[in-house]
């Protein structure tokens, strides 16, 4: 294995260890839960093209939200904001270890490419996040202005998203 996977697979791994370490800091998570998605982890590492990602990400939303509080002050929303970048994290070192062979180095234009992705959905995130926290901390559940407020950011983010994953064909 090339020492550039070998970094996408840490990255994965500490990505899946920081949202364990999240999930007991805001809850106290279950252990039971935690020895399951360690050895998640372990399988999803070293076989990133099986199930056991899937598994492992369906694992660590269960795990979140069966133990974590719904948040009500802005210490456990930005837990929540560093829970949705861990989850996004893991997702893209995934994507990224299967993406290109493991004996062959990643390419410098494609961790460019990969890093300013990655970084376009982690800042779109926070507007949706911000929307919540608000909408939350400031009782006003149900307004139909903030649902429209929070659809237009889930909008934005997925038109980010369509647009970096166009062929560059189509963005001439």
């Amino acid at each position: 294995m090339s020492p550039s996977h070998l970094a996408v697979r840490t990255v994965m791994a500490l990505s899946s260890a920081g949202l364990l370490a999240l999930t007991y800091a805001a809850s106290g998570g279950v252990l039971p839960v935690a020895v399951a998605l360690a050895v998640l982890t372990a399988v999803a590492v070293a076989r990133p093209e099986s199930w056991a990602v899937l598994a492992l990400v369906l694992g660590h939303a269960v795990h979140w939200t069966a133990t974590a509080p719904a948040p009500e002050n802005l210490a456990q929303w930005t837990t929540v904001l560093g829970g949705a970048w861990l989850v996004l994290l893991l997702h893209v070192s995934a994507s990224a270890a299967v993406t290109w062979p493991s004996r062959t180095a990643v390419p410098g234009r494609g961790w460019r490419r990969w890093a300013v992705r990655t970084a376009v959905v982690a800042v779109a995130v926070v507007p949706v996040w911000a929307v919540g926290a608000v909408t939350r901390q400031q009782s006003l559940r149900g307004e139909v202005s903030m649902t429209y407020v929070a659809i237009a950011g889930l909008a934005l983010l997925a038109g980010a998203v369509f647009l970096l994953s166009a062929p560059s064909a189509r963005r001439h």
